[in-house]
C-alpha cells in the first residue's frame, strides 16, 4: 500500500476490500505514550547493549502495537463483509482505531453487530496466543527481538481484555448492547446496560490508577498511568453519560429520532442521464442516490444541480454526482449517537444518509450548505 496524504492532515496507507485505510494525526500521541512508558523499561533491559538497540526496540514496539490495532480493525471490518455488511473506512485514531460500515447487504440482526465487535479482541487474543508460543518456544534468541516481541504480546493481552469490557464505546460493551437487543428487542435497554458498565469500568480505573496508589499503596501514580487513565476515563465516561441522558442536552437528544425526519430518496443507476434525475427529483425525491450495482457512487441533489449550470441533459449521473463522504451515512437512528451522526454530517454533506434495518430510509438535510 502506497502511502497518501490528505486534506485533514490524515493519511491514506491503501485500501482493504475497496475501504481506505487512513491514519490520524492524533494516532501519533498515542505511539508516543506507549514509547514514553516503555523506554525506561527497555533502556534498564537493553541499556548495555547502546541507545540505538534501546530506540530500535522502542521503535519497533510502537510498530507492532499499531500492526496489531490494525489487525482488530481489519477483523471488525472483514467479519462485517463476511456477514453481508461491507466496511467503507477503517482508521487508526488516538484511542486506537475505528471501522465504519456502510448499509448492509442483507438482513441484517443484533447478533450480526456483537459478532462484529467481538471479533477485534477476539483478534488481539489470538495474536497474544501466538506471541506467547514463540516466547516460549525458545527461538527467540536476540535479545531485542525478544523484548519487543514480549511487549507486543502482552500489550495485546491487554487490548484483547481492555475491549471486551462491557462498556460503551468499547467493542464489549457494543456486544452486550447488541446481544441484548437480541434478545429482548429493545435497544436502548442494551445500550443503558452497557453503559452503566461504562461507568463501573470508570470508576474501576479510578480505584486502580489514583485511589489504590494513594490510599493503599502510598505513593503517588505515575504521570504515564495518570494521563491514561484520565484519557480513558474520559472517552468511556462521556460516552456512557451521554447514552444515559443524564445531562439536559442529551436528555434533548435523547428524544431525537432522525426517522421522523427523513426526505424520500430515489436510487438510480449510474447511466441515469440527468434528464431522468431532474425528473425524480421533481417528483418527490429530496435526493437521488446514484449506485453501480452494490455499490453507492454518489449523490446529487436541487442545489447540486443548479451548481452544474448549462450541463447536457444527456450527461449521466456518475460523471457529476458528489461523492459521499462515510460521516454522511449513519444506521444510528435515535439518541445522543443520532445527535452525533447528524452533526458529523453538517461538517461533511448537505444530506445524512438514514440507513434502517439494512436499507436507506431517506435522508436528513443537515443544514449545511
Amino acid at each position: 500500500m502506497s502511502p497518501a496524504a490528505t486534506r485533514n492532515g490524515e493519511m491514506t496507507l491503501g485500501r482493504v476490500g475497496g475501504a481506505p485505510v487512513v491514519v490520524s494525526s492524533t494516532s501519533l500521541l498515542l505511539g508516543l505514550i506507549i514509547a514514553a512508558s516503555w523506554y525506561p523499561l527497555v533502556n534498564s533491559s537493553l541499556g548495555y547493549l547502546g541507545i540505538v538497540v534501546v530506540l530500535g526496540t522502542v521503535a519497533a514496539t510502537v510498530i507492532g502495537v499499531a500492526i496489531s490495532i490494525l489487525l482488530h480493525e481489519l477483523a471488525h471490518g472483514l467479519t462485517g463483509a463476511a456477514l453481508g455488511r461491507p466496511p467503507i473506512r477503517y482508521e487508526l485514531l488516538l484511542w486506537g482505531g475505528r471501522t465504519s460500515f456502510g448499509p448492509a447487504r442483507r438482513a441484517w440482526s443484533p447478533w450480526r453487530d456483537a459478532a462484529c465487535s467481538l471479533a477485534g479482541p477476539a483478534t488481539n487474543a489470538l495474536l497474544w496466543i501466538a506471541g506467547r508460543t514463540a516466547l516460549d518456544s525458545g527461538a527467540i534468541t536476540t535479545p531485542a527481538i525478544y523484548v519487543a516481541t514480549w511487549a507486543i504480546t502482552w500489550l495485546n493481552l491487554a487490548l484483547a481484555v481492555f475491549n471486551a469490557l462491557p462498556a460503551l464505546p468499547l467493542d464489549g460493551g457494543q456486544a452486550l448492547a447488541s446481544l441484548i437487543t437480541q434478545a429482548t428487542g429493545n435497544r436502548a435497554a442494551g445500550l443503558k446496560t452497557a453503559s452503566w458498565g461504562g461507568l463501573a469500568v470508570v470508576a474501576g480505573i479510578t480505584w486502580l490508577y489514583l485511589l489504590q496508589p494513594l490510599l493503599i499503596d502510598h505513593h503517588r501514580p505515575s504521570s504515564t498511568s495518570l494521563i491514561l487513565a484520565a484519557m480513558v476515563g474520559w472517552t468511556i465516561g462521556s460516552t456512557s453519560w451521554r447514552v444515559l441522558g443524564l445531562g439536559g442536552a442529551q436528555r434533548a437528544a435523547a428524544r431525537l429520532d432522525l426517522r421522523t425526519l427523513t426526505r424520500p430518496i430515489a436510487t438510480l443507476p449510474a447511466a441515469t442521464t440527468l434528464a431522468s434525475v431532474r425528473a425524480a427529483l421533481d417528483d418527490g425525491a429530496a435526493l437521488a442516490l446514484v449506485v453501480d450495482g452494490p455499490n453507492l457512487l454518489g449523490t446529487i441533489d436541487a442545489p447540486g444541480l443548479a451548481e452544474l449550470g448549462a450541463v447536457g441533459d444527456d450527461v449521466t449521473a456518475d460523471q457529476v454526482c458528489t461523492v459521499l463522504p462515510a460521516a454522511a451515512i449513519t444506521t444510528s437512528l435515535t439518541g445522543q449517537d443520532a445527535a452525533n451522526a447528524l452533526k458529523a454530517a453538517r461538517a461533511v454533506s448537505r444530506w445524512l444518509i438514514v440507513v434502517d434495518n439494512g436499507r436507506m430510509a431517506g435522508a436528513v438535510p443537515t443544514g449545511a450548505r
